[in-house]
């Protein structure tokens, strides 16, 4: 129904139609952004496809633009991606040596202060409430005094449209990730945002109802008669708590008490609602009970399906169970658990992660954790590290059965029964890309090494494979670490050595272990005084004048800033050349403290004899693989790659906030640079960052 606002205290001579049909408007423009994004997606599909058909035929640099539509879409990529990834620095980090700074205290409360959030998802969250601004004022005469129930009606009307986007949103069994191609939890942070938003315009909406009703002294008495208004007040109340309990610091407090409260709360919000909005405007409150409704059937079907023996007469438990997994817990260094399903449910793909609930230990607690096994293993594998709750209750109980040192130990290994849901996560397929990078920090490699692996066997198996170069780093505090994916770093590696078409370079950052630092500062003067020995007649080298680092590159990588655990020492020398040499110093310690030696305690698998072994052998990793102490300088790191490469990179980052933004910085300004280089075949970088 269209009408003159002339009459009304709109702008003269403008016709707006219909608060129902704006809203109609809005959900138009939000369908054909996720149409446009869905094509996005196909034509990513296209080219991967593409790629794989000239690896077939031979074809030189695959991933490489071939002409000029080609070289158009990877222009207009490169461009739209250095704008997405580009993050603005807000609270800068301290310096080397400062401690107990303001800057220092806020950050190891709150790291991701240290940049906003990535611009990409700044400029839609921007987008999205400007266009709501402009729906909810367009056509209206601000300065007049006879509108402000007018634009609060208009206000709830945009209020109510977006409730359906937000459940959109949240839901796991996504309908938008898969015309997208993007896993949920990118799209978690599309939910909140626009929760957000809706927030806001339900504040416009009452605070012009209170407005208008305030020129007659009029708003406790319309409290006091009118249940309607009693009402959407409630709907307001219940709204924000919604929004006030989903920030990160109090959603990450009690993670299981906020899902409860927050379905419940939700559920108590769209009932309000639902008897607050007049009967044309059902619509907004039954679809988006409809779409949790499915999204939550889909997740229950797939999740009996999974759990349940019935589905599966093939797999043999002993004794008999209802239920289908079965897990192992073996007790790793470093306060890591290594879970392990024989003979899995469900199929997965690299880079994927399922939520794991085991009633006997944490009951009614569901976690998501990573995947580290591919399903050619035979076996579903998990490496979770103990911090609070759930993973401290499992990692005491892997210590339990395997006889690992703990306050109750028994050498029975004893199984429990776990549920599945998932697998959940998507990722473009590193297949296509014709260089892959491969980050991680810590247990981040539980999501790197997979796809490392899985690379290799598709080479193995002689299956069309764009990518020429892998470079694989991983930073680690302690040797313990390295222990928990040694074995399959090692089995890829020596299975590949005599490869042809694929080149692969592994390296291992150590920043916290003294015990390990001492050996391979031994190994490297050993090293080194047996190259200078077979090269008398070479030039004197010379000691290039250091470089001023950039902070954001160096300092961020490690989980904590500060030194070791217990006073012990850190090693935070940069390294901003693998291939360089330097001479052996007696360490890369920073702190004012000497490390301690109690601290250091030797583990159980390096036997005493050992020592004189290479700190490969005792890690089952082939010489190919460096050992370094110190920090990755991650930019040059990527840089070297990208200047080799002859086509389109990926690079794959996770880990702790610092090296994701480390990461994710270095990749911004390497594109930039890309752009400006084209014919170094280089053209294209792909970021994939763990979720927000």
């Amino acid at each position: 129904m269209d009408h003159s606002m002339a009459g009304m205290g709109g702008s003269a001579g403008v016709t707006i139609k219909s608060d129902p049909y704006l809203a109609q408007f809005y959900w138009a423009l939000v369908g054909g952004f996720i149409a446009a994004a869905g094509l996005v997606n196909l034509k990513e599909y296209v080219e991967y496809r593409f790629r794989l058909r000239d690896v077939s035929k031979a074809t030189l640099d695959p991933a490489r633009p071939k002409n000029l539509l080609s070289g158009t879409f990877a222009t207009i990529t490169a461009v739209s991606r250095e704008f997405c990834n580009y993050t603005i620095p807000l609270i800068p980090r301290p310096k080397d040596g400062e401690k107990n700074t303001w800057n220092d205290k806020i950050l190891q409360a709150f790291p991701r202060l240290s940049h906003l959030p990535p611009f990409g998802y700044l400029w839609l969250m921007a987008s999205n409430f400007s266009l709501l601004l402009a729906i909810i004022f367009f056509g209206f005469d601000l300065k007049s005094n006879w509108i402000y129930e007018t634009v609060g009606t208009r206000a709830g009307w945009m209020t109510l449209t977006q409730v359906p986007l937000v459940v959109l949103m949240v839901g796991k069994a996504n309908i938008v990730g898969r015309i997208t191609g993007t896993s949920y939890e990118r799209l978690n942070w599309i939910h909140r945002s626009v929760a957000r938003c809706m927030f806001i315009t339900a504040l416009i909406h009452m605070s012009y109802f209170l407005r208008s009703w305030a020129r007659y002294n009029y708003i406790s008495r319309m409290l006091e008669i009118s249940i309607h208004t009693r009402r959407g007040f409630g709907a307001f109340c219940v709204l924000s708590w919604l929004v006030v309990s989903s920030l990160s610091p109090i959603r990450g407090w009690r993670y299981e008490v906020f899902v409860i409260q927050h379905m419940v709360s939700a559920i108590g919000f769209l009932t309000i609602v639902w008897i607050h909005v007049p009967q044309q405007a059902a619509i907004y409150v039954w679809f988006p009970v409809a779409l949790w409704s499915l999204d939550r059937i889909v997740r229950w079907a797939f999740m009996a399906y999974h759990n349940l023996s019935i589905f599966h007469p093939k797999t043999k438990s002993s004794p008999p169970s209802l239920f289908t997994c079965k897990a192992h817990f073996h007790q790793l260094d470093d306060n890591a658990t290594r879970v392990t399903i024989q003979s899995p449910p469900m199929k997965w793909s690299p880079g994927q992660h399922a939520f794991v609930t085991c009633h006997s230990l944490a009951p009614f607690q569901q976690h998501p954790f990573t995947i580290s096994s591919l399903p050619s293993d035979g076996y579903l594998e998990f490496v979770i590290r103990a911090h609070t709750g759930c993973s401290r209750k499992i990692h005491k109980h892997a210590g339990e059965c395997s006889g690992l040192p703990s306050p109750a130990a028994s050498s029975v290994d004893e199984t429990r029964t776990i549920f599945l849901d998932g697998p959940y996560g998507r990722l473009r397929p590193l297949e296509q890309f014709d260089s892959v990078i491969l980050i991680s920090g810590s247990t981040g490699t539980s999501f790197t090494m997979p796809l490392l692996r899985d690379l290799l066997r598709l080479k193995s198996l002689g299956k069309p494979l764009v990518t020429r170069k892998i470079r694989f780093i991983w930073v680690v505090r302690t040797r313990g670490q390295v222990y928990w994916f040694s074995k399959q770093l090692g089995a890829g590696l020596t299975t590949m050595r005599e490869s042809e078409g694929l080149e692969i370079e592994a390296s291992v950052y150590v920043t916290c272990d003294p015990e390990l630092t001492s050996e391979l500062n031994t190994q490297s003067k050993v090293a080194l005084d047996s190259k200078r020995s077979t090269s008398s007649s070479s030039a004197p080298m010379i000691k290039k004048p250091e470089e001023k680092l950039d902070e954001l590159q160096v300092g961020a990588v490690e989980e904590k800033a500060n030194c070791g655990e217990d006073g012990g020492c850190c090693c935070r020398a940069v390294i901003k050349d693998e291939d360089a040499i330097v001479e052996a110093g007696e360490g890369c310690c920073c702190c004012p403290s000497p490390p301690k030696t109690e601290a250091v305690k030797p583990l159980s698998r390096t036997p005493s004899t050992a020592s004189s072994a290479s700190v490969n052998s005792k890690f089952h990793l082939p010489e190919t693989v460096n050992f370094i102490n110190g920090r990755p300088m991650v930019k040059n790191l990527i840089e070297k790659e990208l200047e080799k490469a002859r086509g389109e990179s990926a690079v794959v980052v996770c880990g702790p906030h610092g090296l994701v933004q480390a990461t994710r910085s270095a990749v911004t300004e390497l594109s930039d640079e890309r752009a400006v280089h084209k014919g170094t075949g280089a053209q294209g970088v792909c970021f994939f960052p763990p979720w927000l």
